[in-house]
């Protein structure tokens, strides 16, 4: 479906950024996003940590640190879907392909914390829809050093009934 271009603020809250996934309910995990560049391709979104995480732990009062690709990843979703969004396209379904390089200084992300997001694309293959991003997660704004690393790569598809045909 093509829609009319249009521009997208930088700070986009929770209920505004919804429609730009296709991850809804529990399984949307972000807060907010408060940095894009369509055009470099980096993205800084937030997830505010609390009992309602799908992946929360009661025994620890938090999230495990290794749902962090996850919430990574759906930074990645929310950086096409408002790159194709302000492009006049709808928003495609992604696949994380890869996760490479995962390493965490951390067993936990507490409850109450909002954890944040930078990511950057350092690789694009336009014709196969394939893309990697440099990923960082900070434990908290304004740490300087983040708490999660990780390479992750995805595929956008078009038609996801084509593709898983067999």
């Amino acid at each position: 479906m093509i829609n009319e271009q249009r521009k997208i603020p930088q700070l986009i809250e929770h209920d505004d950024l919804i429609w730009m996934l296709p991850h809804k309910g529990k399984m949307f995990l972000l807060s907010r996003v408060i940095q894009h560049d369509s055009i470099n391709h980096t993205i800084v979104s937030e997830y505010d940590i609390t009992k309602d995480c799908i992946f929360y732990e009661e025994e620890y009062d938090g999230v495990p640190s290794w749902a962090g690709f996850e919430f990574m990843a759906q930074g990645i979703s929310a950086l096409t879907g408002i790159t194709n969004t302000e492009k006049g396209r709808s928003p495609l379904p992604g696949f994380i392909l890869s996760v490479m390089e995962f390493n965490s200084s951390v067993d936990f992300f507490k409850n109450g914390n909002t954890i944040q997001m930078k990511i950057n694309e350092d690789f694009r293959d336009e014709e196969n829809h394939i893309y990697r991003y440099i990923c960082n997660l900070y434990e908290e704004k304004g740490d300087d050093q983040p708490s999660v690393t990780a390479k992750i790569s995805v595929m956008e598809t078009e038609d996801i009934h084509n593709l898983f045909k067999d």
